[in-house]
């Protein structure tokens, strides 16, 4: 055998003895499920999410506007009483992904089943994620009283209805029911731009505003602080989001308990901010990929645990069609 390294290797992973000696490698499965909701989820970095460990509830604690009085002269101003709530968001459900493959069919199969499933995983739970977000807030939104009760200062949700279903296909009267949404935001001291509201709207909605040139390049920062490119309604500078994750038609049994429930059949459009929702979770989303030697089978595997509920629907808005 020679010394001087001149014999023939033979390199299984590299394609046709090329120079790449692992060419032929088959990627593994590793943060595909994260990937692809980060792809795929138009709230994911834009809705921060509070982390509940050591317990299974969170909350918001709100206190009520001051109440201002005046001076008389030779009198001690007297104390004014202020008022207090509190808002909890319990956590307790699991939501899962989980395929399974027979042992051979993973050797026989021509390309990474796995990996392919896993894409699915990230798929469905950024569809299933953002369509529970937007459940609370369109029902923030048509809330008549504060989560926090009568508590002064603490708003409701904000609405506007067509007058005419077919006004959804008309960009002047649509833009016009913005419009009105934001008044009621500004009426109840809300500014769209400073408190971060942003437009979520299906692709019909969208080009609809796109082809009147209602709509213009922008950006906006998300939670994380990543800019991201879209389109922003003109007068208003708010930022514009397509996307078909926007609950539709009647919801009922799911996942996440009845709090979830409800009739979206009337939902045009949402507008709101991160304020308008409390959400937290207590299992990240996790994924994995494991062989099980009982069973013989690869299991690739996704789940986490949250949950969201509205918190200050003067944050929130919807424009609706008509009964």
């Amino acid at each position: 055998m020679p010394v001087d390294g001149s014999w023939n290797l033979t390199r299984p992973n590299a394609k046709n003895n090329g120079t790449n000696p692992l060419e032929l490698v088959i990627e593994e499965f590793s943060g595909i499920v994260e990937g692809t909701i980060a792809r795929r989820s138009v709230t994911e970095s834009w809705l921060p999410v509070r982390s509940v460990k050591g317990t299974a509830t969170v909350s918001n604690y709100a206190v009520g506007e001051a109440t201002l009085g005046k001076v008389v002269p030779g009198e001690a101003p007297p104390a004014q009483k202020a008022q207090f709530s509190k808002l909890s968001l319990t956590i307790d459900t699991v939501i899962f992904a989980r395929n399974s493959f027979p042992l051979l069919d993973v050797f026989q199969t021509s390309f990474d089943a796995r990996k392919e499933v896993a894409n699915e995983h990230g798929k469905k739970i950024a569809k299933f994620k953002d369509q529970s977000f937007f459940i609370q807030a369109a029902k923030a939104a048509q809330l008549a009283e504060s989560p926090f009760g009568a508590t002064p200062g603490h708003g409701t949700g904000n609405q506007v209805t067509l007058t005419l279903a077919a006004d959804r296909s008309d960009p002047a009267k649509l833009y016009k029911a913005i419009a009105d949404l934001f008044k009621g935001f500004e009426e109840q001291d809300v500014d769209p731009i400073a408190d971060d509201l942003v437009i979520f709207l299906q692709p019909g909605e969208y080009y609809t505003l796109l082809q009147s040139e209602q709509l213009t390049n922008g950006e906006y920062i998300t939670a994380e602080g990543n800019s991201v490119k879209t389109k922003v309604l003109s007068a208003f500078g708010v930022p514009v989001i397509s996307t078909n994750n926007i609950p539709k038609g009647v919801i009922a049994d799911h996942e996440l308990g009845t709090a979830f429930n409800g009739d979206f059949s009337d939902v045009v459009l949402l507008v709101f901010s991160p304020r308008a929702l409390l959400s937290g979770e207590t299992i990240p989303l996790e994924s994995d990929v494991f062989y099980d030697k009982i069973f013989k089978c690869w299991f690739v595997d996704s789940h986490l645990s949250y949950s969201v509920t509205p918190n200050r629907p003067e944050y929130a808005g919807v424009v609706l069609l008509p009964a």
